[in-house]
């Protein structure tokens, strides 16, 4: 389970290979009956609400925006679904979005606030952690971690975010977020140029590998400022190479190019997360 959205008119881009039909991908489901039944259960005791009818083509021309980034075939590899609702809770606590590695299901909240960027980020951030945990072997963990201080720990171990007890980390921390501030929780991925300089781009990239890669790749596919903080802090530098060499990995056409020419005709303007 993870964290908790301007358009973008890719069609001039050099877009990978195939055309991705958004309706073969995107789903607004009724109720929970697609989630794993062992998650309406204690402690999870998922709940969610529908997604407003209204809001569903919006969401939709979004999603399609951040698919057609993606090469057909590695969609059609590693991706059953996305499924958006108007509200996901678990263990009592609200997300943005969550992922089912083995179904290859991405969950995204949408609601009519949302920034279309931000939203577009949670997409891409859910879908590292399924590419992620399905090519696990290409990511090189030791290089990435180079990219810290000497001697800096995540709070949760393992390149994959380990669960300790009922829960994970992630969940902890954006519990404990909430409760301070009575809000989503989303201050978490707000960018901070003191932890740029650390090489983290927000306080949720110091969670987990996994949530570092999360929130690096969100910003990867949406942030023409990524190259700016590339340019300034090292670390975050390092951290971009290496995981343009995990995608790159997956497909020959994601190299750096690829992602400059995503980004580099939009405006440069701060890209916090909703």
């Amino acid at each position: 389970m993870r964290s908790l959205a301007f358009s973008i008119i890719l069609f001039c881009l050099p877009v990978p290979s195939g055309f991705v039909h958004s309706e073969d991908f995107i789903r607004f489901p009724a109720n929970d009956s697609f989630l794993p039944a062992s998650w309406a259960e204690e402690p999870i005791k998922a709940e969610i609400e529908p997604l407003d009818e209204a809001l569903q083509a919006t969401a939709s021309e979004i999603l399609k925006e951040a698919l057609v980034k993606y090469p057909e075939s590695l969609l059609k590899e590693f991706l059953d679904g996305i499924y958006v609702v108007g509200s996901l809770r678990f263990y009592g606590v609200g997300y943005g979005g969550t992922y089912m590695a083995n179904a290859e299901r991405i969950v995204l909240v949408y609601r009519s606030s949302f920034d279309a960027r931000g939203f577009e980020q949670r997409f891409h951030h859910e879908f590292s952690s399924i590419l992620l945990r399905k090519n696990e072997k290409s990511f090189e963990q030791t290089r990435w971690n180079k990219g810290n201080a000497p001697g800096y720990v995540y709070r949760a171990p393992g390149v994959i975010e380990e669960q300790s007890g009922d829960r994970s980390e992630a969940t902890r921390v954006l519990a404990a977020e909430q409760k301070k501030t009575g809000g989503s929780g989303s201050g978490l991925l707000r960018l901070d140029p003191d932890l740029m300089a650390e090489g983290f781009l927000t306080q949720y990239n110091q969670v987990s590998i996994e949530q570092d890669l999360n929130e690096t790749a969100a910003h990867l596919f949406t942030n023409p400022n990524l190259w700016s903080y590339c340019r300034d802090f090292p670390g975050i530098d390092h951290k971009v190479d290496v995981l343009i060499d995990f995608y790159r990995s997956l497909d020959a056409t994601f190299d750096r190019y690829y992602f400059r020419s995503l980004t580099e005709e939009l405006e440069t303007k701060p890209a916090d997360s909703p």
